[in-house]
C-alpha cells in the first residue's frame, strides 16, 4: 500500500532538502555527521525494500543530510593557502590572470570576472588561486573571454553594508566564487596575450556578438535594447527609466529570461512539432507525435538558453523545462506538481546556493501557484473554464479567461517574494500582462529567434524578420510606457517578515483548498473525478466535509495570527515609549534614523556615493532599511549640509517616501545632485521652511530637539570668513530624551567648534557623541570634547576609506577621555534605544 506521503514522492522530499539546505547555512560545521546517517538510512531503506516495508522516513532523512551536506562548501569553504582572500585589503599587487567570463559594459564602465594567476610585489612573485571582480575605468579596451591581462591595483574583499533588512552581498558573491574586487584604469591594462582558442563557449560569443550587431541595424533607442535582453540575454544597454517603467506595469520578469520565456519557446516548439509530427502516419500509428515533440522540443529550448548566455535564471528555467518535457515520454499521466518539485530537486543537488536566488524562488512560487490554482478553480462547473459551447467566440473566452487566471495565481503567488525584495506591487499587472506577454512572448521573441536561425542562409532575411520583430517591440514599449505613467499604476510597500510569508501562503493554500472542495459535488465525485455512492460516498462525503473543516480551522488560525502580528508591528511603530537611534551603516557617509516615542520619525542625512548612477545609498540601503522596520513615513528629514556623502542618498527617500518636511541650513551647493533634490521638493510639495525662520528648538512626545548651529547671521559672515565651508556650516542638534541626550554635529571641523563652544557652552554636554566629520583630525579638538563629556561615541565611516577616517589621534582621544566607542565599518548599524534613564547599545554585529 502506497504511503499517503508518497501520494507526489518529490514534494516531501524537496521539503526535507530544503529544510538541511536551510539548517546548513545557519549551523556549519556538522557534515561529518551526515555521512553515518546517510549509510544506516540507505541500509535501511534496502532492507525495508527487500521486506516490502514503508522507507518514507528515511528516505526524508536521507534528503535532508544531503541538503545539508551539500551546501556546506559554500558557507564554509575550505579555501588552499594561496587564495586570493588571503591578500585582500593590504597594499597594491601586480595582478595577472585570465579573463574567466564575457566583460560587460554598463555607465561607462567595463566589468570582468579575472582568474587571477599571480600577485606580483617588490620582486615577489605568488602564484594564487581565486576570481575577483574587475572594473576598467576610462578608456575600455576591447576584451574577450580567455585574454590573459595584468595591471596594478589593490585587492579589495568583498563587504556588506551591514544593516537590518539589507541585501547579503557578500553571500552573493560567494555563490559565483568571487572573492575580491579591484579598479584599474583602461590606459593602465596591459594585455598580454589574446585568447586564440576557438572553443564552443568562444564560438557561442562571437555568434551572439554577430546577433548583437544585426539587432543594432533595427535603429537606436530603446527597442534595440529590449530586444538584445529578450534574445541574447544582454541586459547592459537597458537605462534604469525603461526598467522603472517595465516594473511599474508589472512587466519586470519580461526582462532577465527565466522560466517564462524558455516556457513560450518550449510550448510554441512542442505545438509546432507536434502539428508537424501528426502528418507522419508512422508517428501517429505508434502514438509518438507527442513524445517526438518533446524530444524536438528540447533543440530551440537548448539553442535559445546559449544564444541567451546561459545565465544562472536561465540554466535553471532550461533544467525545469527539461523535466517537463521529458516526462512526455513515459507512458502515463504525469502529476505537474510532483514534476515541479523533482526539477526543483535536481536544481538544489546542481547548485544548491540557487535556494536563496530570488529567480529560483519567484520561477518556482509562480509555476506551483498556476498549477495549484488552476487545478483548484479552473473546472468550476459553475465558471467559465466548463463552457461546452464549440463556437469560437466561446473559445476565445476560454482562452482569454484561463490567460486571466494564469495571470492573476502568478501575481498572487509572488506578491509576498515581491514585497520582500523589490518592495513595490504592481496594481497594472494583470492587465498589462494581458497586453504585452502575448506581444513579446509570442510575436517579438519567436521573430527573433526565426531571424537568428534565417541568419547563417539569409542576411537580408533575417534583417527582414528582425526588423519586424522591432517594429511589434516598438508599439509594445508604448504601450508599457503608458501603463507605467498611470499614477495608480504601482506602490511602494513595507518589507514582510519570512514569518508573514509564510502565514500568506498558509492562508492562500487554504482558501484555495475551500474552493476546490467547494466546486465538487461530493456525494458523486472523487478526487480523480470518478463516480462513487453507496459506502464508498458515505466515506467521501466524510472526508470532504472533514476536510473543509481543517481548511476552515487553519484560515480562522492564520487570521488571528495575522492580527497578533499586526497588533505587535503597530505596538512598535506607533505605541512605544522609548526613544529609538539607529546610525546606518552608508559606508563613507552619515545618516541615521531617529524614532520618536509615538511613531514619528526623523532621518538626518542620507550618506550616498559621488554618483547615484553607479550606487544609489538611499535605494540599496536607507529605503529597505525602513522598509523593514515597517516605515513609510518620514515626518522631518534634516540635511546637516550639501555635500554628497550626506545628500545622495536622501533623493530616492524624498521621492518614494511620503515626507513631510525637510530642514537644511540654507547653503546651496552648485551640484546636479542639489539640484535634484530642489526639484524632488516642489515635485512633490515638501514643506522646507527657510533656515532662519525655524525654531531652534522643538519638543514633541517628550523629546526635546535642539538646532544648536549654525548661526543665524552665517550666511553673511561666511562671505568674509573663508573657514565657513559646507562642512564647518553643517546643521547641529542635539536630542534630549530624559536624562540622556544625542549629539550629531554633521562635518564640522576646528572652527566651527570653537564657534560653537562659544554660543552654546554646556548645553553642548551629551550622554552619546556622533563623531564629527566621520572622525577626522580636523574635527573633534580638546576643547569640544571637554565640553560635551560623551559617555559613547560613534564614528559612521566607511572600510578602509581612501580618507583614513576615523584618524588615530582623534582615537586616542576618545579613549582617553573614558568613551565606548563604537564604529559602523566595524560594527554596522549602531542601535540605541533608551527610556530616558537607561540605555541600551546594540551593534549589527559586536
Amino acid at each position: 500500500m502506497t504511503d499517503r506521503i508518497f501520494f507526489r514522492p518529490a514534494i516531501p522530499l524537496l521539503a526535507s532538502m530544503i529544510s538541511g539546505i536551510t539548517l546548513g547555512s545557519w549551523l556549519l560545521g556538522y557534515e561529518i555527521l551526515t555521512y553515518p546517517a546517510i549509510l544506516l538510512c540507505s541500509g535501511i531503506i534496502i532492507y525495508n525494500i527487500l521486506h516490502d516495508k514503508s522507507s518514507s522516513f528515511f528516505s526524508l532523512i536521507i534528503f535532508f543530510a544531503l541538503g545539508y551536506l551539500l551546501i556546506q562548501p559554500w558557507f564554509a569553504p575550505r579555501l588552499p593557502s594561496n587564495h586570493i582572500t588571503h591578500f585582500t585589503d593590504s597594499c597594491k599587487w601586480r595582478i595577472t590572470g585570465e579573463i574567466d567570463q564575457n566583460p560587460s559594459k554598463n555607465n561607462n564602465r567595463l566589468k570582468l570576472i579575472l582568474r587571477v594567476e599571480t600577485l606580483e610585489k617588490d620582486d615577489r612573485s605568488f602564484s594564487v588561486t581565486g576570481k575577483i571582480r574587475v572594473t576598467v575605468l576610462g578608456n575600455i579596451p576591447e576584451l574577450y573571454v580567455g585574454d590573459r591581462i595584468s595591471f596594478i591595483s589593490k585587492i579589495r574583499s568583498i563587504r556588506n553594508f551591514r544593516n537590518p533588512g539589507g541585501f547579503n552581498y557578500e553571500r552573493y558573491m560567494k555563490f559565483k566564487k568571487i572573492w575580491g574586487s579591484a579598479y584599474v584604469q583602461g590606459n593602465r591594462l596591459v594585455r598580454l596575450n589574446q585568447n586564440p582558442d576557438k572553443g564552443v563557449y568562444r564560438l557561442i560569443e562571437e555568434a551572439r556578438s554577430k546577433i548583437s550587431a544585426l539587432i543594432d541595424k533595427t535603429g537606436s533607442g530603446d527597442r534595440k535594447d529590449i530586444l538584445k535582453a529578450l534574445i541574447t540575454g544582454d541586459k547592459s544597454g537597458i537605462s534604469k527609466n525603461l526598467r522603472d517603467e517595465f516594473n511599474r506595469a508589472g512587466l519586470g520578469h519580461l526582462l532577465a529570461i527565466s522560466g517564462l520565456h524558455i516556457g513560450i519557446i518550449a510550448t510554441s516548439s512542442f505545438m509546432f512539432f507536434q502539428w508537424l509530427l501528426s502528418h507522419f502516419s508512422f508517428f501517429l500509428w505508434n502514438a509518438w507525435t507527442k513524445k517526438g515533440a518533446a524530444i524536438l522540443s528540447l533543440f530551440p529550448v537548448f539553442i535559445y538558453g546559449l544564444i541567451s548566455g546561459m545565465s544562472p535564471s536561465t540554466q535553471r528555467a532550461v533544467i525545469m523545462v527539461t523535466v517537463f518535457l521529458i516526462t512526455f515520454l513515459f507512458e502515463r499521466e504525469h502529476d505537474l506538481i510532483n514534476t515541479l518539485a523533482l526539477a526543483a530537486i535536481l536544481i538544489l543537488a546542481v547548485f544548491p546556493p540557487s535556494l536563496f536566488s530570488i529567480s529560483f524562488q519567484l520561477s518556482f512560487v509562480a509555476v506551483f501557484s498556476i498549477i495549484y490554482g488552476m487545478s483548484m478553480t479552473y473546472n468550476s462547473r459553475t465558471g467559465v473554464g466548463n463552457i461546452t459551447n464549440k463556437t469560437w467566440h466561446f473559445k476565445v473566452l476560454r482562452i482569454l479567461f484561463s490567460f486571466i487566471l494564469v495571470s492573476i495565481f502568478a501575481i498572487l503567488g509572488t506578491l509576498p517574494v515581491v514585497m520582500h525584495y523589490f518592495n513595490q506591487v504592481s496594481l497594472v499587472g494583470v492587465f498589462a500582462n494581458l497586453l504585452i506577454i502575448p506581444l513579446i512572448g509570442f510575436v517579438v521573441v519567436p521573430l527573433g529567434l526565426f531571424s537568428v536561425f534565417l541568419y547563417p542562409l539569409s542576411i537580408s532575411g533575417a534583417s527582414v524578420f528582425i526588423n519586424l520583430s522591432a517594429a511589434v517591440l516598438g508599439h509594445a514599449l508604448d504601450i508599457v510606457g503608458f501603463i507605467a505613467d498611470l499614477p495608480f499604476a504601482a506602490v511602494k510597500t513595507i518589507t514582510p517578515d519570512f514569518f508573514e510569508i509564510g502565514c500568506y501562503y498558509v492562508l492562500g493554500w487554504s482558501i484555495l483548498r475551500l474552493i476546490g472542495l467547494g466546486r465538487k459535488k461530493v456525494s458523486d465525485i472523487d478526487e480523480d473525478g470518478s463516480s462513487v455512492s453507496g459506502e464508498a460516498g458515505r466515506r467521501l462525503r466524510k472526508k470532504t466535509v472533514s476536510a473543509r473543516k481543517t481548511a476552515v480551522i487553519v484560515v480562522v488560525i492564520v487570521i488571528v495570527i495575522g492580527c497578533a502580528d499586526a497588533g505587535y508591528w503597530l505596538y512598535n511603530r506607533f505605541w512605544q515609549h522609548d526613544l529609538r537611534l539607529t546610525i546606518i551603516d552608508v559606508g563613507q557617509g552619515s545618516s541615521s534614523l531617529i524614532e520618536l516615542p509615538g511613531g514619528r520619525c526623523i532621518l538626518i542625512d542620507g550618506g550616498g556615493f559621488s554618483d547615484n548612477a553607479l550606487f544609489d545609498v538611499g535605494a540599496r540601503i536607507i529605503a529597505p532599511f525602513l522598509w523593514s522596520k515597517k516605515i513609510k513615513t518620514i515626518d522631518t528629514i534634516i540635511l546637516s549640509h550639501p555635500n554628497t556623502d550626506h545628500l545622495n542618498g536622501l533623493l530616492y527617500i524624498a521621492r518614494h517616501f511620503n515626507v513631510k518636511r525637510i530642514w537644511t541650513n540654507g547653503d546651496v551647493a552648485d551640484t546636479r545632485s542639489y539640484r535634484m533634490f530642489t526639484d524632488v521638493i516642489d515635485e512633490n510639495n515638501i514643506y522646507m521652511p527657510e533656515f532662519k525662520e525655524m525654531q531652534r528648538m522643538y519638543e514633541m512626545e517628550g523629546v526635546r530637539i535642539n538646532i544648536l548651529y549654525p548661526p543665524d547671521d552665517y550666511m553673511i559672515k561666511k562671505e568674509k570668513e573663508r573657514w565657513r565651508d559646507f562642512n564647518n556650516n553643517s546643521i547641529v542638534i542635539k536630542i534630549e530624551f530624559g536624562s540622556k541626550s544625542f549629539l550629531f554635529p554633521g562635518d564640522i571641523m576646528a572652527g566651527a567648534e570653537r564657534e560653537l563652544v562659544a554660543i552654546a557652552g554646556d548645553e553642548l554636554e551629551s550622554t552619546v557623541l556622533i563623531a564629527p566629520h566621520h572622525g577626522s583630525k580636523t574635527s573633534s579638538t580638546e576643547l569640544f570634547l571637554r565640553k560635551i563629556k560623551p559617555e559613547v561615541v560613534i564614528v559612521s565611516a566607511g572600510w578602509q576609506n581612501r580618507f583614513g577616517f576615523p584618524h588615530p589621534t582623534v582615537l586616542k582621544k576618545f579613549y582617553k577621555l573614558g568613551c565606548r566607542i563604537f564604529r559602523t565599518d566595524i560594527n554596522g548599524a549602531i542601535a540605541i534605544s533608551t527610556d530616558g534613564q537607561s540605555l541600551k547599545i546594540k551593534p549589527f554585529e559586536p
